[in-house]
């Protein structure tokens, strides 16, 4: 039983973008890919289609042999902090260096590149998760609970899902609109960024996410924080693309 407790509190703690959202990421990414990225990844996976890879690290979390992966979703750099690997709990930061490397391995199997891909784009996408980079205080807003629209959640389910599945859009809509108007050399700026540019930068967006004057939530937060979850969406993506170009280059 303990056991099961501790697994339990990991899994909760490391749930990221829901899968709509793991997959605008992904799209939007794919969209960003050069030819040779292109090519290269349908080499590895036999197509290139990013939105389909983006959510498999949060499928596995039931197979026992992936329970180590736990912590791999999420990083801790309290107020005020920068990040040092292995000060606080998780490790997201460093599992998008580490899979990065076995990607440019070539000594490295196909089923390692495979699997370090498949990583790579969801923790790129968790990452830009504002909660999903912690104080250390509530595992990520999991410790805080509020109402969506009456209903009781966790703040940190707010940001995962209930904004994103409230505006009723597919993945593809959502990610075709986020890109809509997009400034070229915002984006070219963007592809640039390594990780802990976008870690330091969900540490200090993520006080957004609790500035809220009581817990029932609603239109008045999704009117306060859209532009900062769209924004993080497509920084996400943007910045997937830039990395795997730069992998597969």
């Amino acid at each position: 039983m303990r056991n099961i407790c501790f697994t339990l509190f990991m899994f909760s703690y490391a749930l990221g973008w829901g899968n709509t959202g793991h997959r605008i990421v992904g799209k939007i990414a794919e969209d960003h890919l050069t030819d040779k990225a292109k090519q290269e990844i349908t080499s590895l996976m036999g197509h290139h289609d990013l939105a389909l890879l983006s959510y498999w690290a949060d499928e596995i979390k039931s197979d026992p042999k992936w329970k180590h992966a736990g912590d791999w979703h999420y990083a801790t750099i309290p107020d005020g902090e920068e990040y040092i690997p292995g000060k606080h709990k998780g490790k997201a930061i460093e599992k998008v260096k580490e899979f990065s490397e076995v990607l440019k391995n070539k000594s490295a199997s196909k089923i390692e590149k495979q699997n370090a891909l498949k990583f790579l784009v969801h923790f790129i996408g968790d990452i830009h998760q504002p909660l999903h980079v912690g104080n250390g205080k509530d595992r990520g807003g999991n410790n805080i609970k509020v109402k969506w629209f009456n209903e009781p959640t966790k703040l940190h389910a707010v940001w995962d899902s209930k904004m994103i599945d409230g505006q009723n859009l597919s993945y593809t809509e959502y990610a075709n609109f986020l890109l809509t108007g997009v400034d070229i050399s915002i984006i070219k700026k963007w592809k640039k960024d390594d990780v802990i540019t976008y870690s330091h930068e969900s540490r200090d967006y993520r006080k957004k996410c609790y500035d809220y004057e009581n817990d029932n939530l609603g239109y008045k937060y999704i009117h306060k924080n859209k532009p900062l979850l769209e924004k993080r969406l497509l920084q996400g993506g943007i910045r997937l693309a830039g990395k795997l170009n730069r992998i597969f280059k």
